[in-house]
């Protein structure tokens, strides 16, 4: 969470609520983007030195604006470069998956039905953030960054997801198929 953090915080100061708002707009098939999750992220970050924040006042509201530091810069430059890591994805609900053989023949066809179903609303969520960030007015961004890099990457990353999710609602549509024909 926390490099995640720092990487919304590269891209422009944020108070803690739109950075949970951001998370969740845009990154909640990723990780959490629960109010306790990105507090205890930014409490860390802030006592590394990695963030600082500074209060204003926007009428009666106090409002905490974070900001990386040059520590948080680096850091974040340091694991972005790093290779990703295959062994690091991993998906729980496989082990579903290899123990349906004790459940009853319904039982195992209800759950793949409803496993495809959210297989589609991920897609769904993923094609619509794809369009907000196709959609975003570019002009009004922060000079100093290489926005295009930016939405470059981001666009590869939300293009896995979405054939990703493909792949598994077709893969997991085959064997619905086949379960059907043979429960």
């Amino acid at each position: 969470m926390e490099y995640l953090i720092l990487g919304i915080l590269m891209l422009s100061p944020m108070t803690g609520y739109e950075l949970q708002q951001f998370i969740k707009q845009n990154l909640a098939l990723i990780c959490s983007h629960s109010a306790g999750s990105v507090q205890t992220a930014l409490t860390k970050l802030e006592k590394s030195g990695q963030i600082i924040a500074h209060e204003t006042l926007e009428g009666k509201r106090r409002k905490k604006i974070f900001s990386i530091t040059e520590s948080g810069r680096s850091a974040f430059s340091v694991w972005v470069a790093q290779p990703m890591q295959a062994d690091k994805v991993k998906n729980m609900e496989l082990s579903r998956l290899f123990f349906l053989g004790l459940a009853q023949p319904k039982e195992r066809i209800l759950a793949i039905q409803e496993y495809i179903s959210q297989i589609e609303q991920t897609r769904e969520i993923l094609c619509a953030i794809r369009e907000r960030f196709r959609n975003i007015d570019k002009s009004h961004l922060p000079q100093g960054t290489n926005w295009q890099e930016v939405f470059r990457f981001q666009e590869y990353t939300i293009a896995y997801g979405i054939a990703a999710a493909e792949f598994e609602q077709n893969w997991y549509s085959n064997l619905l198929c086949q379960l059907e024909e043979q429960p």
